[in-house]
């Protein structure tokens, strides 16, 4: 779970079970606003490491799509592994 207002890996929750995400969100303010999603335990990895693909695209009006041609990808700063103390291992944002 992360909060909508927040950046770099800021207020991010990780659950392992149903019961503990419910206690978490009860306990929030009203109307707090958060993204809560499904964690993907076998994630694709590059070189052993979590990764995102980051690229630019504008959507027009009239349904047309104009991507940049040059993304970048980020990694997380450790070796992926769901034993690993480390929780960086979960995260790519290069500002950690």
């Amino acid at each position: 779970m992360k909060p909508c207002n927040a950046n770099q890996g800021r207020g991010i929750e990780i659950f392992s079970d149903l019961e503990e995400l419910t206690s978490f969100v009860n306990s929030r303010p009203p109307l707090t606003c958060c993204v809560v999603q499904k964690y993907i335990e076998r994630p694709l990895l590059y070189k052993g490491r979590k990764f995102d693909i980051r690229v630019w695209a504008l959507f027009t009006s009239r349904n047309e799509v104009f991507m940049y041609r040059h993304g970048y990808l980020r990694t997380s700063s450790d070796d992926y592994s769901l034993s690993n103390g480390n929780n960086y291992v979960h995260l790519t944002n290069n500002c950690l």
